[in-house]
């Protein structure tokens, strides 16, 4: 089976744009309500004040730091790698690149909201940094495909 880059890369998007919406409602929630008074409770006890509501962020918080992923991994030799190795080599590469884009994703959202004493270069350093992730995913994602492309001329079968 043949891996296209460009549906890893939108994989990855989808992924990564759930696990941001999911991340932002979790840091974004309001706080539990008050517990119902219990069914039992009397007149005259009288139920705790509820806490007033929490005020809504002013600005969405800054990533402390974009973390780099560790080195890359190295795509299988698709002329001798057994049909468990090709399979790990994918997996492997495509974790990898779902951490690329999640790099890319930590280091835009630094540029869109910095503060004001951010300078301009800083915020377009933190995006190439950011895209040179995603191309670097792309080169890797097409040398597992050439690699495949070797397997599978070797294994017309799989």
């Amino acid at each position: 089976m043949a891996i296209n880059p460009r549906y890893l890369l939108a994989l990855g998007v989808v992924v990564l744009g759930v696990g941001t919406v999911v991340a932002l409602r979790i840091r974004n929630a309001p706080p539990a309500p008050a517990p119902a008074p219990a069914a039992t409770q009397t007149a005259t006890t009288a139920a705790p004040p509820a806490a007033p509501p929490a005020a809504p962020a002013a600005t969405k918080p800054l990533p402390a730091d974009c973390l780099y992923p560790g080195p890359a991994p190295v795509p299988p030799d698709g002329s001798t790698a057994t049909e468990a190795d090709m399979k790990l080599g994918h997996d492997a590469i495509q974790n990898y690149v779902l951490e690329l884009e999640a790099y890319q994703a930590c280091r835009n959202s630094q540029a869109d909201n910095s503060p004001a004493s951010v300078t301009d270069q800083q915020k377009q350093t933190w995006l190439a940094e950011g895209n040179a992730a995603v191309d670097q995913a792309t080169a890797l994602a097409s040398a597992f495909s050439v690699q495949l492309k070797t397997y599978k001329a070797r294994n017309p079968k799989s």
